[in-house]
């Protein structure tokens, strides 16, 4: 996807179509979500949309427990 990170994406599941991209950008006290842009769109205008700013601490956690429920999701497919 480049230099952004799909933050949303269609209800089909599959990254590549449709997503809301955003440049991620993360320092030791927070994560800023900006520059958003849907690249089947090029002349939709987001620069009134965020930036969105989050705890960094915060969002590292939240990140470990969304990682956790796909890993127990995956491994319940598996079985």
């Amino acid at each position: 996807m480049g230099p952004k990170t799909p933050v949303l994406g269609c209800e089909c599941g599959e990254w590549g179509c449709w997503p809301l991209l955003a440049r991620i950008t993360a320092t030791t006290d927070l994560v800023t979500w900006d520059a958003f842009e849907q690249p089947h769109r090029k002349t939709r205008d987001y620069v009134a949309f965020g930036p969105f700013q989050f705890d960094r601490h915060q969002y590292d956690d939240a990140l470990r427990a969304l990682s956790a429920v796909i890993g127990s999701d995956i491994g319940d497919a598996r079985a």
